[in-house]
């Protein structure tokens, strides 16, 4: 089941994920609100920040991992994560699976 985005929150995360977490007051900026009026919007719609900021690394991981030849460490980098490890943690706990065993697996 591949779990997407709110098309919204998906370009100003897009931007943001390689220079590091992003936090809710810059994507609030990128669209143009403050950060309570982001945060009370996913509220309403049973979503939370950290939610959307996940499905969003998880589906650009899976997205580089089965399109694209870059490494399991160059994908993490781009995903925000500082630590490789960190990044391989997290695509287990999103998964159950390795990097490596998704993109063997094809998409």
């Amino acid at each position: 089941m591949c779990i997407t985005v709110r098309p919204k929150e998906r370009p100003a995360l897009l931007e943001l994920l390689p220079g590091g977490q992003p936090g809710i007051g810059a994507v609030a900026t990128r669209l143009a609100m403050s950060s309570r009026t982001l945060q009370r919007r996913l509220e309403e719609e049973g979503d939370n920040f950290r939610s959307v900021v996940n499905r969003t690394r998880e589906d650009l991981a899976k997205h580089y991992l089965t399109q694209t030849k870059l490494s399991a460490s160059e994908i993490g980098f781009l995903l925000g994560f500082e630590d490789p490890n960190s990044f391989f943690r997290a695509f287990n706990d999103w998964t159950g699976k390795t990097p490596e065993a998704l993109r063997e697996s094809g998409p």
